[in-house]
């Protein structure tokens, strides 16, 4: 074998590292087996390599030599080398050492078309390797490089390389990169399509909802056009981010079915995953927790055949939120606790979101923690989607917590329904949510807003879907509450009844105790004691068994015909407060205290404040007794 071969290989061996895998070094040379393990026996012989039998590997025998082979190499020649060397490592296994050959295949580089285009690999090595701030410099450079070159398909690429994680500035960044990419002169169509694809998934993280729709159904018809099974999956998948909320089932499962078919024919593990997710989303919204247990079975086995943590995260999470839906508490802490820990490895930053939001559901049925009725909890930095949900989910928690100054101080920060944007796949969750807040309060006005908006999805199920699944019991639950909330008994029990019924035929226990406790009160109300006491017994048990104590409580007590803000405000009566008194005292407006007076003398059958005032006193010698 010639010595220039010899050189070649001892070169190779030097930039790929310290310790070699025989097989890596193979690879990188592109020799035939033989003439390879010829060659290294050579090198053994004269010394410059040590192999140990049966290890695999390869080291050099002295430091001096290694630094002798690798000076010898030109700068081209060593970036060629280090980018073989990328290439040829396995990406699951060795993340970190193959961002560090990109690194230096960058460094060495002189060109800068060529640069740039080595840039955009390290950035998909550095998202592997959890490396998010060394991604986006280097996507960041190479846009530059693209912009100084009028070099449209390297701009295109770039926008393209890093997705969409719900951190402002990064997901702002793709934004402009596919804005400016779609303005260039001579895209390509293919190129087009996964720069409309990008782009609308940039515009969801940046609830821009009404451009995501309109930019996913450019990128499906185009695709559509092109009839290509990549392009498909790229625009199936934007199109499933931009219309996922409960007017889109029909259409959800049908692009579900679709990419579970291109990701079986094609054997990609990773694209029949994200449809059995979107299959399980659809099954959510129907309620069908039985098919949604199938399900994710299936998702787990397609999670074992995909590369890196996300798998594994997002069947963690729905088994997580499936043990949830049933009640079965200590198990959906166990699940979350796992996806979390995995995804705080990494530091993305959809942790923060997601836990909080699963303690929220958690805390609604059990009781919250201390740490999540205070502050800290609730700073999800420069996430635009969380502004706010932060504000209704805090003043949600607050709410259940009986804390309701507080409550109507966070309420207030969230503006009126009508000026709410909220993600497809959110609006349940969101006008849910607000119903309960906007009912404790007295927020009538809102009540009825929120309510017009729930009521055409009766028989749907309150989650918020994307993957990440948030669960809040069925439509009709929510509806009962803005029936109570509007003095509509009738109403209330019918939607509550509904509920009931509803949730014990899914298999959703908590759910069921939650409106039992709701009717109970709803009753006691409308003047119908026996009943509610019945209602009360008879939810008890189940009550107990779960472990919800704040509802435990609320069933133990029918005898209580005033909601915790209407309760606070009899005691202001009690004081002597007039209703422009009682309306700065508690931060609402005058008319709404004014509402809050009437609700509880129709509740309580008197007729003026006096008597209000003797029953709040004759309540507060009870408790102290």
């Amino acid at each position: 074998m010639s010595n220039t071969r010899l050189d070649q290989l001892l070169a190779a061996a030097a930039v790929v590292g310290e310790r070699v895998r025989l097989d890596v070094l193979q690879q990188v040379v592109a020799m035939p087996p033989s003439d390879f393990l010829a060659a290294v026996d050579t090198l053994v012989r004269a010394g410059a390599l040590i192999v140990p039998p049966d290890s695999g590997e390869a080291w050099f025998a002295s430091e001096s030599v290694r630094r002798d082979a690798e000076a010898h190499l030109p700068l081209g020649g060593r970036a060629d080398l280090h980018r073989r060397t990328a290439e040829a490592l396995d990406p699951t296994a060795d993340a970190a050492e193959i961002m560090r050959h990109w690194s230096a295949a960058v460094a060495t580089t002189a060109d800068p078309l060529d640069r740039a285009r080595l840039q955009l690999q390290l950035a998909v090595a550095a998202v592997r390797a959890g490396d998010l701030s060394a991604a986006h410099a280097a996507v960041q450079a190479a846009v530059v490089t693209a912009r100084r070159s009028r070099a449209t398909e390297l701009l295109a690429e770039a926008a393209v390389t890093l997705e969409p994680i719900g951190q402002s500035e990064w997901d702002g960044d793709i934004h402009q990169w596919c804005t400016e990419a779609l303005a260039a002169p001579g895209l390509a169509p293919r190129a087009a399509v996964h720069v409309l694809a990008r782009q609308t998934q940039a515009a969801v993280y940046l609830a821009r909802w009404p451009e995501a729709v309109a930019t996913s159904s450019d990128a499906l018809a185009q695709a559509e056009a092109l009839d290509d099974a990549d392009l498909l999956v790229e625009a199936l998948t934007a199109r499933q981010l931009a219309t996922s909320g409960p007017d889109d089932v029909d259409e959800l499962a049908a692009a579900a079915a679709r990419m579970i078919d291109l990701g079986t024919s094609t054997g990609r593990a990773e694209v029949e995953l994200r449809g059995r997710l979107w299959r399980i989303d659809a099954l959510w919204y129907c309620g069908d927790l039985a098919a949604i247990g199938a399900e994710t079975g299936r998702l787990a086995s397609c999670a074992d055949r995909v590369d890196g943590p996300h798998g594994r995260w997002h069947v963690l999470v729905t088994q997580a939120s499936l043990a949830l839906a049933r009640a079965e508490f200590e198990e959906a802490e166990a699940l979350l606790g796992d996806a979390f820990d995995r995804f705080r490895r990494i530091g993305h930053p959809a942790v923060h979101g997601a836990e909080v939001m699963f303690r929220v559901l958690r805390g609604h049925h059990l009781g919250h923690t201390e740490d999540l009725l205070g502050p800290a909890l609730w700073r999800f930095g420069t996430d635009s989607r969380w502004d706010l949900f932060a504000h209704l989910c805090r003043a949600f928690v607050l709410v259940d917590a009986g804390r309701l100054d507080e409550a109507a101080a966070h309420y207030h920060r969230c503006g009126g329904p009508g000026s709410w944007q909220a993600p497809r796949a959110g609006e349940l969750l969101l006008n849910a949510v607000a119903a309960r807040v906007a009912a404790a309060l007295g927020a009538v006005d809102d009540v009825r807003v929120v309510r017009a908006r729930l009521e055409p999805h009766r028989g749907r199920y309150v989650v918020g879907g994307g993957g990440g699944t948030n669960f809040l019991g069925p439509v009709e639950l929510a509806l009962g509450v803005c029936a109570g909330a509007l003095g509509e008994w009738d109403a209330a029990a019918s939607d509550l009844h509904e509920a009931i019924a509803l949730c014990r035929s899914i298999g959703a226990p908590g759910f069921a105790v939650e409106a039992a406790c709701l009717l109970t009160e709803v009753y006691e109300l409308s003047g119908e004691s026996a009943q509610a006491r019945t209602t009360a017994a008879e939810a008890l048990p189940l009550a107990k068994a779960l472990g919800m104590t704040p509802w435990l409580a609320r069933l133990e007590r029918p005898d209580d015909p005033l909601s915790p803000r209407e309760r606070e405000v009899a005691r202001l009566v009690a004081a002597g407060l007039s209703n422009r008194g009682i309306a700065a005292a508690l931060v609402i407006s005058e008319r709404t205290a004014q509402n809050h007076v009437q609700h509880i003398l129709g509740k309580l059958g008197f007729v003026n404040r006096a008597q209000v005032a003797a029953w709040a006193a004759q309540r507060s010698t009870q408790h102290r007794e």
